[in-house]
């Protein structure tokens, strides 16, 4: 019987500080911003889509690119520099690992 009236008492504690907690949260109730549109700069409204992206600087590049050394070598050099760099990453981790 010291069990269940000592799990009642507990119970009731938990019951009391939960409606404590829920007057409490209710007074300060938080504030929630709310969201507001964000209207892009003039000029961004008139530039095309690709300009807008993240990536422009890269599109750009790939567009110099093409116009001055063509499409076959442009391609090629970025192929390059792409498998170098992952393979310079994979070697690198790979004598990381085995360092340690």
């Amino acid at each position: 019987m010291k069990h269940a009236e000592a799990q009642e008492a507990v119970l009731a504690r938990m019951t009391a500080s939960r409606a404590e907690l829920i007057v409490a949260h209710v007074a300060n109730e938080p504030v929630r911003p709310t969201r507001v549109a964000r209207r892009l700069p003039a000029t961004m409204r008139a530039a095309p889509w690709f300009l807008r992206t993240p990536n422009a600087e890269l599109i750009a590049i790939a567009l110099v690119g093409i116009a001055i050394f063509g499409l076959r070598r442009t391609i090629q050099t970025a192929v390059s520099a792409g498998l170098n760099a992952s393979t310079h990453r994979a070697v690198g981790n790979l004598l990381n690992a085995l360092r340690e």
